[in-house]
């Protein structure tokens, strides 16, 4: 009797410690794959803005002073002029940022369905920026006073030194399926970016 009460004690034991092994081990792995998600998101979210910036900050590059830079400004979309040296023009060029609709993207890039493509197109020349979730404009006068959107007077456009961007990154594929899929997200908001180029 005192031998079978030590197999089910040891059985009981060495049950609770495989739980334990098996519990830990899937522990180790969704933290490994959330962590390897936020880095991917980290490095989208960087290299995207870092396009976006270089283009905003350098925006009337090249142009007569009375010449008006920014043709057109709303949330989600804005065509300013600029001559951008990076693709060896050296003429002033429109070059519009905007974003795509919802599953625009390739099939099976993204299984995220707040997936945006944010494009900028130079010229008659469009290439992808990268993806991104959320995408927010706010134009300010040099004072910081904000300029209402959309911005269809010209006076008033003429009158937008600051920019302030909001944008999201996610993941393209969930960090975890269960009860509800959840995405990993990067934000950055870039305050007060004003390009030298401004009209004054």
């Amino acid at each position: 009797m005192s031998t079978l009460l030590d197999i089910i004690l040891a059985t009981f034991l060495g049950g609770i410690i495989i739980l334990i092994t098996l519990n830990a081990n899937m522990t180790l792995k969704e933290s490994w794959a959330s962590y390897n998600h936020q880095l991917i998101v980290q490095e989208m979210l960087v290299t995207t803005a870092q396009v976006l910036e270089c283009d905003l900050r350098n925006m009337g590059c090249g142009m007569a002073n009375t010449t008006q830079t920014v043709v057109e400004a709303d949330t989600s979309r804005i065509i300013f002029q600029m001559a951008p040296n990076a693709d060896y023009i050296t003429t002033p060029q429109p070059v519009l940022y905007y974003t795509g609709g919802l599953g625009e993207a390739e099939a099976g890039e993204t299984d995220n369905p707040n997936d945006r493509i944010l494009w900028r197109r130079v010229g008659g020349t469009s290439s992808r920026v990268g993806l991104v979730t959320e995408f927010y404009l706010k134009y300010m006068d040099e004072w910081g006073e904000t300029i209402n959107s959309p911005v269809n007077d010209p006076n008033e456009r003429a009158r937008i030194r600051i920019i302030e961007i909001t944008m999201e990154v996610q993941s393209p594929y969930p960090t975890i399926l269960e009860p509800a899929e959840r995405y990993a997200s990067a934000l950055w908001k870039q305050t007060r970016l004003a390009s030298r180029n401004f009209l004054r």
